[in-house]
């Protein structure tokens, strides 16, 4: 009875360590409303894409605006380095198919539609294996949110 109890104690025990190993991204939006996910964070060469999904879990829409200039978007790497957004800055974003941008970007948060968002980050080396810190600022005056998006641990895949 005792080594059952045992080996049903370790299974629980390594099954935890699992999850835990899988939810290692953390996202605060400091908004209710506001719902992200990382759908996927890849690399060629130099060059990482990180798309996300916003969601506006509200019942209206929602004006929003990302700011990236003045180090208002940054992001830091496993291995120490930074990068900012900005006019010829490493870092654009692009909202669902629109062009991409490097200062500002617009966009309508539809009620409970998901938009995706994709960031490219250039100049990352190729033995990063992690965005630590991503930092960007949201604007939306519906919500009173002038705040900043913090998303830690993101995993870069590499082909």
């Amino acid at each position: 009875m005792k080594k059952i109890l045992l080996i049903m104690v370790a299974m629980f025990a390594f099954g935890l360590q699992n999850v835990s190993a899988q939810d290692g991204i953390k996202i605060i939006t400091n908004h209710p409303d506001l719902k992200i996910k990382v759908k996927r964070c890849a690399a060629n060469g130099k060059t990482v894409v990180l798309d996300l999904v916003f969601t506006n879990t509200s019942v209206s829409d929602a004006d929003m605006r990302i700011c990236m200039g003045n180090g208002e978007t940054k992001v830091h790497d496993d291995e120490g380095n930074e990068y900012s957004g900005g006019y010829d800055g490493p870092i654009s974003v692009k909202i669902a198919n629109k062009r991409p941008a490097q200062w500002v970007e617009d966009f309508t948060l539809i009620a409970n539609v998901p938009t995706k968002v994709q960031w490219t980050i250039t100049g990352i080396p190729n033995s990063v294996e992690e965005i630590a810190r991503m930092q960007f600022k949201i604007i939306c005056g519906s919500w009173s949110l002038d705040n900043y998006v913090t998303i830690r641990n993101i995993p870069i895949s590499r082909n």
